[in-house]
């Protein structure tokens, strides 16, 4: 992967239920108001606005835009920052982030605008139709064949949410930055109040397996990570 140059501005890919309100506490200590959030105002139906990073950015106060980016819904990075070309981002399960979003939907989305996001059904129904955007958030389209030359490219540091802490103190490290596993605390966490469906993981894996050969690809480079093909994966809230 590649360094990070100060001298440019970094977006932080914050993937949907990946600890990403977590780590952006983390992230507001590293970078103080030099942190941009970038989320689709899901009340107002509202774009995420578009910043000058050429103004916002220095080496003395360099800026790092952190959030959302859904090419599909029209705020990409490529809509969004074409000229930026260094990334961070940390990758969840696939199959247990669909789990996560179901629950996480279901919990905050009665006051959204579009209320065809919102699940209505059970989680068995919503894994059956569920549409993983992971991808949708890279900052290229995603391909079989050029992911690995995209996340060695284009990302300073790829890590997993199963294994948070150390995924941290690579970030850091390549940040030139500190961190302490004593500072992260999991926020945004959603009651889970049926049973879990791993029954149903063949079948997601089966109809998704781009994302899962991506994820497997940030998981091996963490010992001991088990990959989504793994017996008895392991599941965060």
């Amino acid at each position: 992967m590649k360094n990070y140059d100060l001298s440019s501005p970094l977006v932080f890919i914050h993937i949907p239920k990946a600890a990403g309100s977590s780590v952006r506490e983390v992230l507001r200590g590293w970078f103080g108001s030099g942190l941009l959030e970038n989320y689709f105002d899901e009340e107002a139906g509202l774009l995420p606005p578009r910043r000058d990073l050429s103004v916002l950015h220095s080496r003395e106060r360099p800026v790092v835009v952190y959030g959302h980016f859904n090419r599909n819904r029209g705020f990409g990075i490529e809509d969004y920052y074409p000229e930026v070309d260094q990334f961070v981002t940390i990758l969840r399960d696939p199959f247990e982030a669909a789990i996560s979003t179901y629950y996480y939907m279901r919990r905050v989305g009665d006051g959204w605008r579009d209320q065809s996001r919102v699940p209505k059904g059970d989680l068995q129904h919503f894994l059956a139709n569920a549409q993983p955007n992971m991808l949708r958030q890279f900052p290229r389209e995603v391909t079989r064949e050029n992911y690995r030359d995209l996340i060695e490219e284009f990302f300073v540091e790829v890590g997993i949410m199963e294994h948070l802490d150390a995924s941290l103190r690579l970030i850091a490290a390549k940040l030139g930055m500190s961190f302490v596993s004593e500072s992260l605390g999991l926020v945004n966490a959603s009651e889970r109040d049926q049973p879990h469906p791993e029954d149903m993981r063949d079948a997601f894996v089966e109809r998704y397996p781009l994302e899962i050969e991506v994820y497997n690809y940030a998981a091996l480079r963490f010992p001991g990570a088990c990959s989504v093909g793994c017996a008895g994966g392991v599941s965060l809230l």
